[in-house]
C-alpha cells in the first residue's frame, strides 16, 4: 500500500514527504523560505525520499530530492543507514538536483558526484536570508523523542524542558520561544548533525546546545557542549557563531542549484 504523500505549498514550492515528523521538518523549511523573494519556478522539493519506493514527478516542476538520513559521523564511521548507493543513484538520476545536508556523508558517496557533478549539492542550505536577532528566555528546551539513551542524559542535565515530536505545533513553538536555548542530544553514538533541529533554534532566536556536530559547526563557536558554562556571554557567542555559519548557507543555495532544470 503506498504511504500517503503529504504536501505544503510556499509560493511555487512545494514541501513533499511521507513521514510525520519530516512534514515537520517541511514546515520549518517554509518558514526559511518565507524570508526569500526571488523566484526558482515550479519546484517539488521530497524530504526523506528513500522512504518511497518511487518518487514521482510532476511535468513541468523541478525535483529536488533531499537525504536526511545520518549515514557517516565526522571521523567517516558508518552510524546507521538503509540506503545503498544504488538507491542514491537512482534517485539522483530521477531528481534534477541531489541535496546532502550532511558533508560528511559525501565519502559515501563513492564517485557518484563526480560523475554527476551538477546534481549533488553538499551542505545545510536550510537557513532563512538576513541576519536574526538572539531571543530571551531560561532554561533548555529539547523536541525529540525520548528513547532510553536520551532519557539519561537528561537526568544529567537540570532545567531541560522536554517536548515529544508528536506535542501540537504551537505548544512546541511556546516553549522553544520560552527556552534560553535549544538543546539537541544524538539518538545514536558519533559526532554528526540534526540540521533540522539547528535551523529550528535558528528561526526561534535560540543558541544551540549540542552533543559533538559535524562541520560546518564547530563547538565553542557556533554551538555550546551540554557541560560547557551557559552564562549570557558564552549563549551570546554561540549565537552569533550560528549566525555566521547560517550566512554561509541559505536556502537558496539549495533552490538556485540547478535552478531552470526539468527533467533528466
Amino acid at each position: 500500500m503506498a504511504k500517503e504523500i503529504e504536501v505544503l505549498e510556499v509560493g511555487e514550492v512545494r514541501f513533499l514527504t511521507t513521514h510525520r515528523t519530516l512534514a515537520l521538518v517541511a514546515r520549518t523549511l517554509s518558514a526559511s523560505l518565507a524570508t526569500v523573494s526571488e523566484r526558482f519556478g515550479p519546484t517539488d522539493i521530497w524530504l526523506g525520499a528513500h522512504r518511497t519506493r518511487r518518487v514521482p514527478r510532476t511535468a513541468g516542476r523541478r525535483l529536488v530530492v533531499v537525504q536526511t538520513e545520518q549515514i557517516l559521523d565526522a571521523g567517516g564511521q558508518t552510524i546507521e543507514t538503509k540506503l545503498t548507493r544504488r538507491r542514491i543513484a537512482r534517485l539522483a538520476l530521477q531528481a534534477d538536483l541531489f541535496v546532502e545536508w550532511n558533508p560528511q556523508n559525501r565519502a559515501f558517496y563513492g564517485l557518484l558526484p563526480r560523475l554527476l557533478p551538477r546534481r549533488f549539492l553538499f551542505g545545510p542550505y536550510v537557513f532563512p536570508l538576513g541576519a536574526r536577532k538572539q531571543a530571551a528566555g531560561e532554561g533548555l528546551v529539547f523536541v525529540g523523542n525520548v528513547t532510553p539513551e536520551r532519557q539519561a542524559k537528561l537526568a544529567r542535565l537540570p532545567d531541560v524542558r522536554v517536548l515529544p515530536m508528536k506535542a501540537g505545533i504551537d505548544e512546541i513553538d511556546r516553549s522553544i520561544a520560552a527556552g534560553a536555548a535549544m538543546l539537541n542530544l544524538h539518538s545514536l553514538p558519533g559526532a554528526y548533525t540534526e540540521v533540522p533541529r539547528v535551523l529550528m533554534a535558528y528561526l526561534a532566536g535560540k543558541p544551540l546546545v549540542s552533543e559533538a556536530l559535524a562541520p560546518p559547526f564547530a563547538a565553542g563557536r557556533s554551538y555550546l557542549l551540554p557541560e560547557a558554562p551557559r552564562g549570557p556571554e558564552a549563549l551570546a557567542q554561540a549565537w552569533q557563531g550560528l549566525g555566521a555559519v547560517a550566512a554561509r548557507y541559505p536556502i537558496t543555495g539549495m533552490l538556485r542549484a540547478g535552478a531552470g532544470r526539468t527533467g533528466g
